[in-house]
């Protein structure tokens, strides 16, 4: 049974919800927002803990939907449920599922990047503006089966609501890594043996002169002005992907994909461990 409903857009518990799309808010109290019923469903799935599950008769129209309800209150979840003015008032989209759950991050120290299976392979991203970017590079990156995905300080949120929507899940299936300090990033993949590969147009290597048999550490950059000085002046090699047409740069999201599956094209080849 569920025990509150709301039906008031003024509802103190609608407010405080509301407080979650800003992202000091979200850092200040170690949660996040994610709407829609695959989303909820991989978090759920994943382990992460749903701390407030709200849903619209909507919802539970659908046997998935019911399902997913029952999910969230077996694993602990405060239920509320809500009218549909109010949701679509609340949720990030303009047609919304008839749920929107509030989750708590986990925490992750960067040493779990050493401790998994296979020649490690990470993405690395430095001031990427686009929500959509990131959510797509970190479906990818788990597609890919890589260890882990880092966002240096500049970066959109990870947690950004249209980055856990476009991530489609995925941001549940791997370890990630938000606003770390560029140097801290570095100083720590160096130390641990990783080769550091930083992606830009100009750059002095084909991505198909690289060779991905050893831990490495793919950096792409910010839409416009890509990796920073720094990262260029640190990187083993700056890597550009040959473009024979007309175009003088990649989306942000598809330069990703390609150094990702160029990589794991190469580790299948040669039979080595992924990724």
């Amino acid at each position: 049974m569920t025990s509150l409903k709301i039906t008031s857009r003024s509802n103190e518990r609608i407010k405080s919800l509301k407080r979650y799309y800003r992202k000091r808010h979200r850092d200040r109290e170690g949660r996040f927002l994610a709407e829609g019923v695959k989303v909820i469903e991989e978090a759920l799935d994943a382990g992460w803990k749903v701390k407030v599950l709200l849903f619209t008769a909507e919802l539970t129209a659908h046997p998935r939907g019911a399902a997913l309800l029952e999910a969230a209150r077996a694993a602990g979840a405060e239920i509320w449920e809500t009218v549909d003015h109010v949701l679509r008032d609340l949720a990030d989209t303009t047609t919304p599922q008839g749920v929107v759950a509030l989750i708590a991050k986990p925490r992750y120290d960067l040493d779990l990047l050493l401790q998994g299976r296979g020649t490690p392979l990470v993405i690395v991203l430095d001031g990427i503006q686009d929500p959509g970017n990131l959510g797509t590079i970190i479906r990818t990156a788990d597609a890919c089966g890589l260890l882990g995905v880092i966002t240096l300080e500049g970066t959109v949120d990870l947690f950004h609501p249209k980055v856990v929507r476009a991530s489609a899940g995925a941001l549940f299936h791997l370890p990630v890594f938000g606003d770390v300090a560029a140097d801290h990033a570095v100083q720590f993949l160096a130390g641990a043996g990783f080769q550091i590969f930083v992606a830009d147009p100009q750059g002095d290597y084909s991505l198909y002169e690289c060779v991905f048999d050893r831990p490495t550490a793919l950096f792409v950059g910010n839409e416009s002005r890509g990796c920073t000085d720094f990262l260029h002046q640190v990187a083993d090699r700056v890597v550009f992907i040959p473009m024979p047409g007309q175009a003088e740069s990649l989306n942000v999201g598809v330069a990703a994909s390609l150094f990702i599956y160029e990589a794991v094209r190469q580790r299948l080849k040669c039979s080595l461990s992924l990724p």
